[in-house]
């Protein structure tokens, strides 16, 4: 009986696919299936083929985007279909587009490079009036996600490439308060690569997406390149990280989460269709 529970365990182990020993036990990665074949998957249009960023607009909507032009997208969460776009400015712009975050009624894009770009939601225009934000990040840190946090009435940050000189071998998360308009040179997170390799066997994570999991306000980041996802709590300590099956997350760039915590990861399409998968809790 006792080698029977063992082999059960085992095999509970490999199907979530974390190492128990180190899973924090405030970890609610470790409650997603993230390959299952039960998962909801919506394709999306062709707009959205290279679907960089998403967020949560409301109940019943995300807005996305993709990495080449200055265009939002509104989509129902049911069908996946658009259902209105908004343009930032008369003139299309043209800039490496890397997160979106949505802070009450208003929203902002992020670029490659760390300059945002905030602008009103309900104006009721195509095209709408933004006001543009700079940051002392670079092209060189390489941003790649956004999101808001409204414990701290901030933005986070989330650099794919270079963390800053004194921060070798770690990937960096920096905030901008919302609160003073304010950069903080510090880095809000600190994520150690030496650390996700020992732990969960995860080789050079680079942050594609983030987003904060309104269930218990831990902090999730995805990685297009390895396919993987890590879970951190307010300190940045690892709680758990997770990789994708490649045959169904070929790239994934964008994460978000409904409000009872489901969780949505957006592919770009790389060679096949872009989409939408949905990942409830395991009970």
């Amino acid at each position: 009986m006792a080698a029977h529970s063992f082999i059960l365990f085992l095999l509970f182990t490999y199907v979530l696919g974390c190492d128990c020993s180190t899973i924090d036990d405030r970890s609610l990665l470790k409650n997603y299936n993230l390959n299952s074949e039960a998962n909801k998957m919506i394709e999306l249009p062709k707009e959205l083929q290279e679907i960089s960023g998403i967020a949560l607009s409301d109940e019943n909507h995300l807005l996305a985007h993709n990495d080449e032009e200055g265009i939002v997208y509104k989509i129902n969460i049911l069908s996946g279909e658009v259902v209105s776009e908004l343009a930032l400015g008369k003139k299309e712009i043209e800039k490496d587009f890397e997160g979106i975050a949505v802070v009450n009624d208003s929203a902002y894009l992020v670029t490659s490079s760390g300059t945002l770009f905030k602008f009103s939601l309900f104006d009721g225009k195509a095209e709408i009036e933004y006001e543009k934000i700079s940051t002392p990040l670079s092209s060189r840190n390489n941003i790649e996600g956004l999101c808001y946090d409204e414990n701290t009435n901030s933005l986070l940050l989330a650099c794919k490439d270079d963390p800053g000189n004194d921060y070798k071998k770690q990937k960096a998360v920096y905030e901008f308060s919302l609160t003073n308009m304010e950069f903080s040179h510090i880095p809000r997170l600190l994520i150690s690569l030496k650390k996700l390799k020992k732990n969960f066997n995860i080789d050079n994570f680079s942050p594609s997406g983030i987003d904060i999991n309104p269930v218990n306000g831990n902090i999730f980041l995805i990685s297009a390149n390895p396919e993987a996802i890590i879970e951190l709590d307010s300190t940045g300590k690892i709680l758990c990280a997770k990789e994708f099956n490649k045959k169904k997350h070929k790239q994934p760039e964008g994460i978000a989460f409904l409000l009872d915590g489901e969780l949505i990861i957006a592919d770009e399409a790389s060679g096949k269709q872009a989409k939408l998968t949905f990942i409830g809790f395991i009970e």
